[in-house]
């Protein structure tokens, strides 16, 4: 069975209110994508296996989002849909 993140392939904008202050947060894209120059450019469940975080397992995405308002930056976690 295949999963596949929401929000990476636009089926879903996301939607996540910042934890310090309550305002919107911006999605800078999946976590594994900040690891290191390459990063972005591996398969995706490559990262996922190495990064120490069983969101393989579990079906989830790790988003990097920030806030522009109070300069907060948080991992946000996505639920992957079966496709």
């Amino acid at each position: 069975m295949m999963y596949a993140c929401p929000v990476c392939n636009g089926w879903n904008e996301m939607q996540e209110a910042c934890p310090q202050c309550g305002q919107s947060l911006q999605d800078y894209g999946r976590t594994g994508d900040f690891y290191g120059p390459y990063s972005p450019y591996r398969p995706i469940d490559d990262i996922r296996l190495t990064n120490g975080i069983p969101d393989v397992r579990l079906h989830q995405c790790i988003h990097t989002c920030y806030c522009a308002h109070c300069k907060h930056k948080v991992e946000i976690t996505i639920e992957e849909t079966r496709v």
